[in-house]
């Protein structure tokens, strides 16, 4: 007996709903992290650190996947620990580039600074025009901001695909990880000094370190502290290329060509040359470092993306033959490749010479 109209109405409606209310666990989960990052943010200021950011990323990867905890088991030990252990590497030995091989490098990408900007570096003109560290700006504030989200982008990027999209996430970590330990392997050949540091030493003519004076203006002074001296894993000669260059590059390489809507294209373009602005502006590189950053930034993709292509295509072609396999075989009632038919089920074969002689021979059926 079926149910009445305005039954089944009221059931088809309530089942929608269901369908898009998300589950209780995830709306709990969401409101206890989003409540646990703002009081980290008051206590302890806004988190930036690799380490610390990936903690955080971790744990806003299990709260969104708080309504299959078996897909964070088996997706947090096959994708974020190896992440993990790579990016923790890094960290480390970037630490150490600098004393390995070679001191640091300050004349070429000097020159060359002073070279297009004419005889004086892009940093020092940027700063005597608009910088006062006794007065800050809108615009310092800005370039503060574009240049500390580097160290976020690349993990809510990361964060976001593993969720939403596993084959983007797997393709865009791997590009990733290769801009950096190409990076890696340039500051350990040639260390080089950045503008502010160069400054500092006496090389350059006077210029600030801009990000160190944001964080004391807004009285976070054991971020500005981290900043000005550095830490264990901090390496202040891991100048070129400029990674917080290349980055953006490839962020907008990468998600250009998937975007459909067009102030998202905008934003991504857009990002390339606010970063530029803010490192050079900032004292954190030059523009030698940032076009040096750029090419490493496109040579990646371009190269990546065709092995990346290369790989899925022959991954591809093993499950197309597989599954041909499995159609012509299948487990019960049907003929091997070789045969001329597929006898019914429960008929006796009789013997054809012809056709056995062709099978036997290596013919076709």
């Amino acid at each position: 007996m079926g149910l009445p109209a305005d039954a089944a109405v009221n059931t088809g409606w309530r089942a929608r709903v269901t369908g898009f209310r998300p589950h209780r666990r995830t709306v709990i989960g969401w409101v206890l992290y989003a409540t646990l990052l703002g009081l980290f943010i008051v206590l302890w200021g806004v988190p930036f650190t690799e380490d610390t950011l990936l903690l955080w990323i971790t744990g806003a990867v299990f709260v969104a996947c708080l309504g299959d905890l078996g897909r964070f088991r088996r997706g947090f030990v096959r994708d974020w620990i190896p992440l993990y252990i790579v990016l923790g590497l890094y960290a480390l030995l970037r630490g150490y580039a600098d004393h390995l091989l070679f001191q640091a490098h300050i004349t070429p990408q000097l020159r060359f600074d002073e070279w297009i900007a004419g005889g004086v570096a892009p940093t020092v003109r940027l700063q005597r025009a608009f910088f006062d560290q006794y007065h800050l700006h809108v615009w310092d504030y800005v370039a503060w901001a574009v240049y500390l989200s580097h160290f976020f982008a690349s993990f809510l990027i990361a964060g976001v695909l593993w969720v939403k999209d596993h084959r983007l996430f797997r393709r865009f970590v791997a590009l990733y990880v290769t801009l950096m330990l190409s990076g890696f392997l340039t500051y350990v050949l040639y260390p080089a000094m950045p503008p502010w540091l160069a400054s500092k030493s006496g090389y350059m003519q006077p210029s600030l370190r801009v990000v160190p004076v944001v964080w004391s203006s807004l009285g976070i002074h054991w971020a500005a502290a981290l900043f000005e001296s550095g830490s264990r894993f901090n390496n202040d000669v891991a100048a070129v290329p400029s990674l917080h260059a290349a980055l953006p590059l490839l962020i907008c390489l990468f998600f250009y060509p998937l975007a459909t809507r067009t102030w998202v294209k905008v934003l991504l373009v857009a990002y390339v040359p606010a970063m530029a602005l803010a490192l050079v502006y900032t004292g954190e590189h030059y523009v030698f470092d940032i076009l040096l950053g750029w090419l490493y930034a496109v040579i990646v993709y371009v190269v990546g993306t065709w092995v990346l292509d290369r790989l899925e295509a022959r991954k591809q072609a093993r499950l197309a033959a597989a599954a041909g396999d499995d159609i012509a075989s299948p487990d019960t009632g049907s003929a091997s490749p070789g045969s001329a038919a597929a006898p019914l089920a429960g008929a006796e074969r009789v013997p054809d010479p012809t056709a056995d002689a062709v099978t036997a021979a290596g013919g076709r059926g």
